[in-house]
């Protein structure tokens, strides 16, 4: 979370969303540029994709379970320097759940992943707008509108962090002090009063999920505290917290919300490993059950990390004609080519974003562009540049080798 003291477009069409899976965002508005994708072979998950091909795009994946129970609801990549946030959310994007619902939103913050940077495309920390105005021209108030809706579906609340050094409720040195947030179950109060007389007794849930936390971590430097930062009281050290996403989860929402941070201090497979064993803690304290987990080995996440940056290649459309580009090849193209990126073929098909050098976006996949130099194609997944591919211009390409796979129109392979 770091921060020690830690354009809206013009008004879009609302619509309501009706059918056979209402339920997902019934009662709510939504925005104009969304598309719906049902899960093949499983009537239990949705996938809801708002700002499609923009540099804010936002996945959203709902896992029903089979038996009612409590909702809860993971937001990671508010921070775009934060990776061990979104890459542990990810993994949570394709559970069976078999009790309960869980909510899963990887990458709320798209355009600060994509530049590997704490701030949004408005140059300002997103984490630092849900109890200001959306009035204005401020780009990421639309985000800022669709995590607030989500709340409404949800009873449990999670926005996962990274942090340098280590939180500690009592000064041990400059990386372990109550100013550091690494390692922590972050709560705004010990306890909140609900209009209807009941009362969210946060404190005594995240210890309840503390001592599961740490129950799982052998080494005791990286176990976790409880971090209430008393967020509306005169003499917290954290009053730029009351424009957060869970001070506004808590108090507008009356939801049980907690940030979760695990340390930069640490390797990116350990980060990410931290933050599953404290979701993995919160779901079972919760009630909602899955089929299985996700590993908490640091070593077997290691793995999937690297497996999760294999790719195939490029499936490209060049004026009429589908062409699949393999890994570590040229594109070839003659001067006033219309050019577009269809898709990423990979295993693992979440965080792949191409752009072409010099475009003024970093998400160029369904634009089409009409190529009259050579350049280079950047493929990066989840900011990280994975390739290159050079993009060369001929006036007759009848002597050029092949370099793509012809595919026939309609056919993606």
């Amino acid at each position: 979370m770091e921060d020690h003291r830690r354009c809206r477009p013009p008004k879009l069409r609302w619509v309501f969303f009706l059918g056979t899976f209402g339920l997902f965002f019934l009662g709510d508005v939504f925005f104009k540029d969304f598309s719906y994708e049902k899960q093949e072979g499983n009537s239990l998950c949705e996938t809801k994709t708002f700002f499609r091909g923009s540099d804010q795009e936002v996945d959203v994946y709902h896992l029903h379970g089979r038996e009612a129970g409590p909702t809860v609801l993971i937001f990671a990549g508010i921070h775009g320097d934060e990776s061990g946030g979104y890459l542990t959310a990810d993994r949570y994007a394709d559970l069976k759940v078999l009790k309960g619902n869980l909510i899963v939103v990887p990458r709320l913050n798209l355009f600060a992943i994509l530049a590997r940077r704490r701030i949004g495309l408005s140059g300002q920390d997103m984490n630092r707008k849900f109890q200001l105005s959306e009035e204005g021209l401020d780009p990421d108030h639309k985000v800022v509108s669709l995590a607030k809706s989500l709340m409404d579906r949800a009873d449990i609340i999670l926005n996962l962090h990274q942090g340098y050094g280590f939180y500690s409720p009592i000064w041990v040195d400059h990386t372990r002090n109550p100013i550091r947030w690494g390692q922590c179950n972050v709560i705004d109060a010990p306890a909140f009063d609900l209009p209807n007389g009941r009362r969210l007794e946060l404190e005594h849930f995240a210890r309840e999920v503390i001592r599961k936390i740490n129950s799982e971590i052998m080494d005791k430097r990286y176990h976790f505290h409880v971090n209430n930062t008393h967020t509306s009281s005169e003499s917290s050290l954290h009053k730029e917290q009351r424009l957060s996403l869970t001070y506004y989860a808590l108090t507008v929402k009356y939801k049980m919300a907690f940030g979760i941070e695990a340390t930069k201090n640490c390797t990116l497979s350990q980060a990410v490993s931290y933050l599953t064993i404290s979701i993995n803690a919160i779901m079972e304290s919760a009630g909602v059950v899955v089929e299985a987990f996700p590993s908490t080995s640091p070593e077997v996440i290691a793995k999937e990390l690297k497996r999760n940056e294999e790719f195939k290649g490029l499936l490209v459309e060049i004026n009429d004609d589908r062409k699949f580009i393999l890994p570590h090849h040229e594109i070839h193209l003659t001067s006033g080519d219309r050019f577009e990126i269809l898709s990423v073929e990979a295993m693992h098909p979440r965080g792949w974003y191409p752009f072409l050098l010099g475009s003024k976006w970093y998400n160029d996949i369904g634009r089409e562009f009409s190529i009259r130099q050579g350049g280079k194609l950047v493929l990066q997944k989840d900011g990280k540049r994975i390739a290159v591919f050079p993009i060369r211009i001929k006036e007759d390409l009848s002597n050029e080798p092949v370099t793509g796979i012809s595919i026939s129109p309609g056919k993606e392979s």
